[in-house]
């Protein structure tokens, strides 16, 4: 029997899976019973090599001399997960073994915790690294942000593949992102080749999105009825680059604003929260959902933001200021996706319909039946067709009238995501 909701069943098989591996990683707990067996003969107050004393919580945030070594909610920016890790000199330890795959997780674990001192500590607040963008609905100058040289080690290798909730294409350049177990990997979708992977060490990825420049990748999620936050990665360099949300329960869906100033999300909490970039400090939340917060979008001009939940309310609210604009009425059941052009909020839900909706108007544009049992994703492409799946196990391409355009083969489950990426249609399955 297939499960009545992808978010719930995905966030219960995390919980299942994941129970052990979401408690709280502390300094005083399993960092320092490493670092005492690997590293204090080097760095404590006596010897200091490099400046760098590790014996102590505050000695570990104080750095180097030459500055930070740990950089809160950022591992793979932390220049010790480097060392650690020996990709980069110096090598740690330099003459004893190497840390175990384990002990690195823990400390990315850590780093990307924020740094806590004890269960009960405070958290060190990220140093986020977000530039501003301007608002254009033009495709941006020169060539197409696409991935350098990344690592394309797996950060986690497991046995079984996970239900494919998070897949994103970028909007300019023949990319796509594919979440996995605490990792997304990329891909060039002109040769299929594997150009890179970015760690995820927050949990399990369940929103994807690129930036409307496509320079940054958004990645929401975490660890089911435990923890969940949003990352912001430079294409270009695979760089962590911003870090907001230090939610208790697991990120379902999250945006970035044109500008990039901003990153709405939300989840199971029924809270809408808007968080600035610059800093990660929470400037809205806002209680009107009466269930699960399941899409979040900015319009791409960024004067609106619309959200959407289980019981199929949407909620379009004004993208500066967070106050309510207008409710959008059409869905019974939950919506499972939204997305925008200018002018324009599609819907997806799983009465199996798309709606298009006038959003400065509140009216239906138009609605059809596009998947039988339920869809579960829809999006824009940026020259305004709509790619979506669903429950019947296909996925099709739309234009604005509901014609279809282009039908998938079917798949032997029901499909959850799909996305065009230069005339090329990626999608995938419940069984990953």
């Amino acid at each position: 029997m297939k499960p009545l909701s992808v978010s719930v069943a995905f966030l219960c098989a995390a919980f299942a899976v994941s129970v052990q591996a979401a408690e709280k990683v502390t300094y005083n707990d399993q960092i320092l019973p490493i670092l005492r067996n690997s590293c204090l003969n080097c760095h404590n107050p006596d010897k200091k090599k490099a400046g760098l004393d590790l014996s102590t919580y505050q000695a570990a945030l104080a750095g180097s001399d030459n500055g930070k070594v740990l950089e809160s909610g950022n591992p793979s920016g932390s220049l010790i997960v480097k060392c650690i890790r020996q990709t980069e000199d110096p090598k740690m330890p330099p003459k004893g073994d190497k840390l175990s795959d384990s002990e690195i997780a823990m400390f990315e674990k850590w780093i990307a915790g924020q740094l806590l001192e004890t269960a009960n500590g405070k958290a060190v607040v990220a140093n986020n690294n977000v530039q501003l963008a301007v608002v254009s609905l033009e495709k941006p100058a020169g060539p197409p942000p696409m991935p350098g040289d990344l690592p394309l080690d797996p950060v986690v290798r497991t046995k079984t593949t996970n239900a494919l909730v998070a897949l994103a294409a970028s909007p300019w350049a023949p990319l796509v992102a594919v979440g996995g177990q605490k990792q997304i990997v990329l891909y060039n979708t002109d040769t299929l080749q594997p150009l890179g992977i970015l760690p995820f060490p927050e949990g399990f990825p369940t929103i994807i999105r690129f930036s409307r420049n496509g320079r940054l990748l958004l990645t929401g999620g975490g660890m089911g009825g435990k923890s969940g936050q949003v990352v912001l990665w430079d294409v270009l360099t695979g760089d962590r680059v911003g870090v907001v949300g230090n939610e208790f329960d697991s990120v379902l869906s999250a945006d970035l604003s044109p500008d990039q100033a901003h990153v709405a999300l939300g989840g199971p909490t029924k809270l809408l929260k808007i968080y600035s970039t610059k800093d990660g400090k929470l400037e809205f939340s806002i209680k009107k959902h009466t269930d699960w917060i399941t899409a979040v979008a900015f319009s791409p001009d960024g004067k609106f933001l619309a959200s959407a939940d289980r019981n199929g309310g949407i909620v379009v609210w004004e993208g500066a200021s967070g106050k309510e604009y207008i409710t959008l009425p059409g869905h019974k059941v939950g919506v499972t996706a939204l997305a925008f052009m200018p002018g324009v909020l599609a819907s997806a839900s799983e009465d199996g319909s798309i709606i298009l909706w006038d959003v400065k108007e509140g009216k239906e544009i138009r609605k059809w039946e596009a998947h039988k049992g339920g869809a579960e994703w829809v999006d824009f492409t940026p020259d305004g067709r709509l790619v979506s799946c669903g429950r019947d196990r296909y996925a099709k391409v739309w234009d604005q009238t509901g014609k279809n355009l282009l039908t998938s083969t079917v798949f032997g489950d029901i499909a959850l995501r799909a996305v065009l990426s230069n005339e090329r249609m990626v999608a995938g399955d419940w069984t990953g």
